[in-house]
């Protein structure tokens, strides 16, 4: 559908000079994507990417400088913007995206999330909902065939993250990869980047997250596939934890063999959102809550979601993470959803989380999200002690690193404490400890990456 179809372009380059400060050069990017669209010229395949690419820019600039004061034209702008660049991309026609309004959107409430959201309350059982969990677990990703202890005996799959980059330009305050914060600062070359992964394959792994900074000059979706391709050359299915990219950037990873991104929200309160990333191309909410969707359209097959507990209201940004996953399975139905509770236990700066999530708490948003989603993949990292690692495994973790570094060239370095890390490993197990222990306690351990 052509942008004229969308909407009349004399009225709306009237209006784009009205509120635009840059309305001009919008104005001839509009006509060109518009020509390109109607075919009254012939673009080459690379210069429509382009003109894709700088439309959705354009979009999410829109959104930020007009938050709080938008109106209806907005609204058919940024439609009109996000179907253009899906149509000059070539990808596949959907409605166009309308993640923020997932927060206020009724409908995505399904009858699972609304009953298991009934159970956030502490006035049901944790025991009762532990069980239900436990039993829905074994359900859906058990082995039924194995005979051994059928109330355990399920896959578990190990990961280990790996850090390329703590180079960043955002000034988060909980994070000590803050741009202000005085650590050593390390960007791995692909050679570096190669010897720590070798030494993680050597260990056993075969699905590595691969973790950088924010710093457009060294972190690039290049960088990133370079990396991620020559894994795939040794039968590890890399997925990434790293900026939200653009949906070219994206799809570059895929193109390199990136099974899946996780990305994390952080809050989903837009006022503290505001107040805890102050500085940096992170301010931007709407880019980074449209991040999933955009990797989703690039071809992501693993969507991974998560806040980071502690920033705000723990429930409601439990139920805001819902509706956000039900938005994308109701888009993307053959994706893969995952999610990660990652809680904050310490931060640079004296910082201090204003909502702390105590362990009962902690396992039950866990549970909560087992029972609204029954097929996804719960993931735990060594954010965790031991003893509560060991506990969620038995009820309904799915996922689980071990041995991890949070630090680039963490693995190689030495045997001490790297010095550069993001947050603490609290479960300093080996692999080999954590291994022995699923071993003994029922677990089929799996290294590779499966649909379910």
């Amino acid at each position: 559908m052509t942008i004229e179809a969308r909407l009349p372009l004399a009225p709306l380059c009237e209006w784009i000079r009205r509120v635009d400060d840059h309305a001009e050069a919008r104005i001839a990017l509009l006509r060109r994507a518009a020509a390109a669209l109607a075919g009254e010229c012939v673009v080459r395949e690379s210069d429509r990417a382009e003109l894709a690419d700088k439309m959705e820019r354009w979009r999410y600039q829109h959104l930020n400088a007009r938050s709080g004061q938008m109106v209806a034209q907005d609204s058919r702008l940024l439609d009109a913007l996000d179907l253009a660049a899906a149509e000059l991309a070539g990808r596949t026609a959907r409605p166009p995206r309308r993640t923020r309004e997932l927060l206020r959107d009724e409908s995505l409430v399904t009858a699972r999330i609304a009953e298991a959201s009934e159970m956030l309350d502490e006035s049901y059982p944790l025991d009762d909902l532990i069980e239900q969990a436990t039993a829905l677990t074994v359900e859906r990703f058990g082995d039924p065939g194995s005979g051994r202890l059928p109330g355990l005996d399920r896959r578990m799959l190990l990961y280990a993250p790996l850090y390329l980059s703590n180079h960043c330009i955002n000034h988060c305050v909980y994070c000590s990869f803050r741009h202000p914060q005085p650590i050593e600062r390390t960007h791995l070359s692909f050679d570096q980047g190669k010897a720590e992964a070798d030494i993680l394959i050597g260990r056993g792994f075969r699905h590595i997250l691969l973790l950088g900074g924010d710093f457009p000059r060294l972190t690039t979706p290049e960088y990133y596939a370079e990396m991620i391709a020559y894994l795939g050359k040794q039968g590890v299915a890399a997925a990434v934890e790293i900026a939200p990219q653009s949906t070219a950037g994206y799809a570059k990873l895929v193109e390199a063999g990136a099974c899946g991104v996780t990305l994390y929200q952080e809050t989903y309160d837009e006022r503290r959102y505001a107040e805890f990333h102050p500085r940096g191309s992170k301010a931007s909410y709407d880019w980074r809550f449209e991040g999933l969707d955009r990797a989703a359209e690039a071809g992501m097959g693993r969507l991974g979601l998560g806040f980071l507990l502690g920033l705000a209201d723990p429930v409601k940004e439990l139920q805001a993470m819902m509706r956000h996953a039900a938005y994308l399975q109701l888009r993307y139905p053959d994706r893969t959803i995952a999610f990660s509770l990652p809680r904050i236990h310490d931060a640079p700066g004296g910082f201090r989380p204003p909502c702390l999530v105590g362990d009962d708490l902690f396992i039950r948003m866990y549970c909560v999200l087992r029972m609204a989603f029954p097929e996804a993949q719960l993931v735990l990292s060594t954010r965790e002690g031991a003893t509560l690692r060991n506990r969620l495994a038995t009820i309904c973790i799915t996922q689980m690193s071990a041995g991890s570094s949070t630090a680039p060239g963490g693995y190689e370095s030495c045997q001490c404490r790297p010095s550069g890390e993001q947050f603490p490993v609290i479960d300093q197990r080996s692999v080999a400890d954590v291994v022995a222990w699923l071993k003994d306690h029922a677990f089929r351990l799996t290294w590779e990456i499966q649909s379910r």
